[in-house]
């Protein structure tokens, strides 16, 4: 329900706040004092069109905010606030729209914000508009499905087909994905095939690079490698002069003597024997490692080491990829073309996977179209009876259904909801029908017949009484406080007998304040009723005001 409403700056209105109550509120008042208006800022809040004309003169920027209560048990409420990142954990929506005189809207809702077509489809869920207005769920085919979804007897059979369309569109997402795929693949066959043959010619090898580095490293530095060792080995056993060898022996004897004088010299006896051993051992691997290497380094070798990492360079450079990326590469043409080679049986597979699905859509599209024929039946002959009683003497409600070649995600036939409001006339589309009065009265009888299956919590009639009195005029205010039993009912009327039976009755009116004039909005006491009644009524006369005080009295007994 619709909580709160604060307006500043629009049309006729500076600054107004008002509080809204559950049930039945009427909104009386002189023509022309401001009510539309009222009707039209909770129209901004659902999403429709404003208008830079429509801001307050001499003010720059005009803004509306609601306060809304949402059931968020509801699916589809609830699914589409997740879509739009948008958390009401309080059950509450606090929707902001903000107009500036450049034509510019900003909107936000819980301070997040959005775009209109975003706010206009919170506000498809949240009220039904009916009069003069664009926000009017039923003059949009394309829920006329979803309102004959929701009748006795349907209603499972829409879920059944739901989940056997979802499954029919995976499995026609799937094979389609599978033709463009192949088509892309067969495209590019010659290229994967050469690309293949490259790299398997290749043959690549996982670390390769860094193990071909090593050993050119090793074979451009033959020569420094062997000036070195001989350096070591000139050193360690020289001829020419006492060996290194010769010399750690002779400090060792020198040692010996020592620690027979002092035994603090003794532990450097064991380290001059390992420096011995360790002098000893390295000449022999100097001695090893210059006549296994002493050879010149093969250039034939350098030059395939050089030439197979100019390859992979090239090829990491042509693919940009490492050479275990070059390797997956590989791996991955190898894959698709493998595919290509079994896109036959895999598109049978998926094909015999589409048929089933849409053979399984298409029988359960038949029963839930079976369902709707039948509860059309009695649909249309309740909401024919219904206007009957408000006022389309001789009309006529009728559902019609026309198939479709395949199914759609709403079924396998489209539904359309077709009304004749006189006797004699042609049966014309709902939404062809020309009277805002008309049109609400129509909408009043269908919300009446869908009032315990119907999900917009709200219901707003406009212009309702245009063109209707007396008995009629009683049997619409009857039917809008049935209606209130379920919803959040709020109805704009010129009529005592439609405001006598609302639960809350608002005046509407004009005042001047500071030179300029003003739309005010006060909820009346029952005495104030009494007198805003009997005004509707023509006069304030003692019968006049009789008459309101009975006419409430009876509305309270109702």
């Amino acid at each position: 329900m619709i909580r709160e409403l604060r307006i500043r700056n629009l049309a006729l209105i500076e600054s107004l706040t008002f509080e809204f109550g559950r049930g039945f509120t009427v909104f009386t008042g002189e023509t022309g004092a401001g009510k539309s208006i009222l009707i039209g800022a909770i129209g901004l809040l659902l999403g429709e069109r404003a208008s830079a004309e429509s801001i307050r003169s001499g003010c720059n920027e005009a803004e509306v905010g609601g306060i809304f209560e949402v059931d968020l048990s509801a699916e589809p409420f609830r699914s589409l606030l997740e879509k739009l990142s948008i958390t009401a954990d309080d059950n509450q929506l606090i929707i902001r729209r903000r107009l500036s005189a450049g034509d510019r809207s900003r909107i936000h809702v819980n301070e997040t914000p959005l775009s209109l077509a975003a706010l206009r489809r919170i506000g498809d869920l949240l009220i039904d508009l009916h009069g003069q207005h664009e926000h009017q769920s039923l003059l949009n085919e394309q829920t006329h499905h979803e309102v004959i979804d929701r009748l006795e007897g349907v209603k499972p059979l829409r879920r059944i087909y739901d989940a056997a369309w979802r499954s029919f569109a995976e499995a026609r997402r799937a094979l389609d994905r599978h033709d463009a795929d192949t088509r892309l693949l067969n495209e590019k066959r010659e290229m994967l095939e050469f690309q293949l043959h490259e790299l398997d010619q290749a043959h690549l090898k996982s670390g390769e690079e860094e193990e071909l580095e090593a050993e050119l490293k090793l074979l451009s530095s033959s020569a420094q490698r062997m000036t070195a060792v001989s350096g070591i080995l000139e050193l360690i056993g020289s001829s020419t002069a006492a060996s290194l060898d010769k010399q750690v022996a002779s400090v060792r004897r020198h040692l010996e003597q020592l620690a027979r004088y002092d035994p603090s010299a003794r532990p450097w006896i064991d380290d001059v024997e390992n420096a011995q051993r360790i002098f000893s051992e390295l000449e022999a691997f100097c001695s090893s490692y210059l006549s296994t290497n002493g050879e010149r380094a093969d250039p034939t070798r350098i030059e395939k080491i050089n030439a197979r990492l100019a390859r992979i360079q090239r090829l990491k450079k042509k693919y940009s990829a490492t050479i275990e990326g070059l390797i997956d590469k590989e791996q991955s043409l190898r894959g698709d073309l493998a595919s290509l080679d079994n896109s036959g049986i895999e598109r049978r597979e998926l094909e015999k996977t589409f048929t089933d699905a849409q053979t399984a859509c298409v029988l359960a599209g038949k029963k839930l179209g079976e369902a709707r024929q039948a509860a059309v039946r009695t649909f249309d002959r309740t909401i024919t009876v219904m206007m009957e009683r408000l006022g389309f003497k001789g009309g006529g409600w009728r559902t019609r259904f026309a198939p479709l070649d395949a199914p759609s995600e709403q079924g396998c036939e489209t539904l359309r909801f077709f009304v004749r409001t006189n006797p004699g006339e042609a049966e014309l589309p709902l939404a062809a029908t020309a009277s805002g009065g008309e049109i609400s009265r129509l909408m009043l009888a269908v919300k009446t017949v869908l009032s315990r299956s119907d999900y917009v919590p709200v219901l707003i009639f406009d212009e309702i009484d245009s063109g209707i009195g007396g008995i009629v005029a009683g049997a619409v205010g009857d039917a809008l406080r049935e209606l209130s039993l379920t919803h959040q009912v709020l109805c704009i009327s010129h009529l005592h007998q439609i405001a006598s039976l609302a639960d809350r009755q608002v005046k509407v009116y004009k005042k001047q304040s500071g030179g300029r004039t003003v739309t005010c909005v006060e909820e009346l006491s029952n005495e104030q009723r009494v007198n805003e009644i009997a005004r509707m009524l023509g006069g304030d006369s003692k019968i006049a005001l009789e008459h309101a005080r009975e006419l409430l009295g009876k509305g309270k007994k109702g």
